[in-house]
């Protein structure tokens, strides 16, 4: 057994650990992952995140930051549409201390408006820049989806925000802690160590997690959109899955790698073959639920659109015939080895995995199963993407 370090637990108050542990590192890395449904008005999860590192107890950022500058780590939070994120990698020796100072950060209750003041600025200029870089790819993604919940921009609307109350956003605050909580910690941890997670993370009174049925909306199935003009488009290809079941959520990953990571990916191969000599293509893919969208963006020209259509109906079939085997395996499958000697890339794994897959997946189940792939098995479960709801953005400056 390769992974013998691995283990899983249910902690006392329903949140779910998984860990692995390799003492012979000097390094350890933690992360925290709370789940959410998301709020109206958005940006409000957003927004607690910026708080949640604004105080804990009787410190306040300055302080914060101070302590994890004598620890030598940086605490680091994001939030995405379902879920916030906190995490940190540390030396063994201070461990214990950063891992009391996320808890009390995490644990901090109460907020004032010095709080709010010094927050709304910070996010005031993240929505400027997120307006000002072209991101409008992102936005049409952000748009496909047929919960209208996850239409709108983690960031949210200023107007929105200025307007949000203390009590709002405690609301959201508490909503945060259910039993959805999962953690996870890797390296060179000692049981002790353990035992001090289970103390804190593992005694935060948490209530049962749900999510709310479904705001249905009407969505557009136009398979071919035009957004801006120029000679040069972003052409933007999705799909829309909406019975995503477990083995094409942990088996997408491995369609992507073949696909399209690396000059010698099935994309570029193709594609090159008619005269297109795509220097990079960025493909994506998300999963709400067992809804997943899929989506890959090349940069072409005018004159080349027509051409480019035709041939991204070929390219579904032709992708049917590539090596996803001998492509990705070195990658995803000899590689898994690689993870444990990396504490910080293994806990983001561990997240990774589990926001596809909607459960923690141990690295040993991930082994198993990926050892069942085969490039037949892979052909089909690409036929299901493709056989979904497609639709080509062409968008232009």
């Amino acid at each position: 057994m390769r992974f013998e370090g691995e283990k899983r637990e249910l902690l006392a108050n329903g949140a779910e650990m998984l860990f692995f542990r390799t003492p012979a590192l000097h390094t350890v890395s933690f992360t925290v992952v709370l789940p959410f449904a998301p709020a109206e008005p958005a940006g409000l999860y957003h927004y607690i995140e910026h708080l949640f590192f604004e105080r804990a107890g009787e410190m306040r950022a300055e302080e914060i930051n101070a302590a994890m500058t004598k620890n030598g780590s940086e605490i680091r939070g994001y939030t995405t549409q379902t879920y916030m994120c906190f995490s940190f990698t540390c030396r063994s020796d201070v461990f214990l201390s950063q891992l009391e100072l996320l808890f009390s950060m995490l644990s901090q209750r109460e907020y004032g408006e010095e709080e709010l003041e010094k927050v709304l600025p910070v996010i005031r200029n993240e929505l400027f820049e997120d307006n000002f870089y072209d991101v409008r790819s992102g936005d049409v993604i952000r748009s496909l989806w047929f919960d209208r919940r996850y239409n709108q921009s983690v960031l949210g609307d200023m107007r929105d925000l200025e307007e949000a109350t203390l009590e709002d956003l405690d609301s959201c605050r508490r909503m945060l802690f259910n039993t959805g909580m999962r953690l996870f910690l890797a390296g060179a941890f000692t049981d002790a160590d353990t035992a001090r997670v289970r103390a804190t993370f593992g005694a935060l009174p948490l209530q049962p997690f749900t999510v709310p049925p479904e705001q249905e909306r009407e969505h557009d199935e136009t398979p071919v959109s035009r957004r801006g003009g120029g000679r040069e488009l972003q052409a933007l290809v999705t799909y829309h899955v909406t019975d995503a079941d477990r083995e094409l959520k942990m088996a997408v990953h491995w369609l992507r790698s073949g696909l399209f990571d690396g000059l010698d990916a099935a994309f570029f191969s193709f594609f090159g073959e008619w005269g297109f000599k795509f220097y990079s293509v960025e493909a994506d893919y998300a999963v709400r639920g067992r809804e997943l969208v899929f989506s890959y963006l090349a940069y072409i020209k005018k004159k080349e659109k027509s051409l480019y259509e035709v041939l991204v109906s070929r390219f579904e079939r032709e992708g049917e015939k590539a090596d996803f085997v001998g492509l990705s395996r070195p990658y995803l499958y000899d590689n898994l080895v690689l993870l444990p000697d990396n504490p910080e890339r293994l806990c983001m794994h561990y997240t990774d995995t589990w926001a596809d897959v909607g459960e923690t997946v141990t690295l040993a189940e991930e082994e198993a199963f990926c050892a069942e792939l085969t490039n037949e098995r892979l052909a089909v479960l690409w036929r299901r993407v493709t056989s979904s709801l497609r639709r080509i953005f062409y968008i232009g400056k």
